[in-house]
């Protein structure tokens, strides 16, 4: 796992594939790095699927981070998807039609009762 100040990511790589697991708050001061990590993801895989479980917080750099990681993909022909997106984040992607835009999700499990 890397870490920066306020966030942590961890990333698994499949035969043609990567899973980038985020955890943590991320706000301008990571969304360089979160750029450069899934523009080196999209360079090495076909798919790349963002788990968004652990990440409590993100702000409007993050956001445009996305969209941008988004566009970069598509260009070269790759499918990166968010999943497990939740609480804060969730509804700021929803709010701002980015979980629309990157099509397939998938919504983590029905809290505990």
């Amino acid at each position: 796992m890397s870490t920066e100040k306020t966030w942590q990511w961890h990333v698994s790589a499949g035969a043609d594939g990567r899973v980038v697991v985020l955890s943590g708050e991320i706000d301008m001061s990571g969304a360089d790095r979160l750029d450069d990590l899934l523009h080196e993801m999209i360079a090495q895989a076909g798919t790349v699927e963002v788990d968004l479980l652990g990440l409590t917080f993100i702000d409007s750099t993050v956001l445009s981070t996305l969209v941008g990681a988004y566009h970069h993909a598509a260009d070269r022909g790759v499918d990166l998807t968010l999943v497990n997106a939740a609480g804060q984040v969730r509804r700021v992607l929803d709010m701002t039609g980015i979980m629309q835009m990157f099509g397939r999700v998938v919504d983590p499990p029905p809290a505990a009762i």
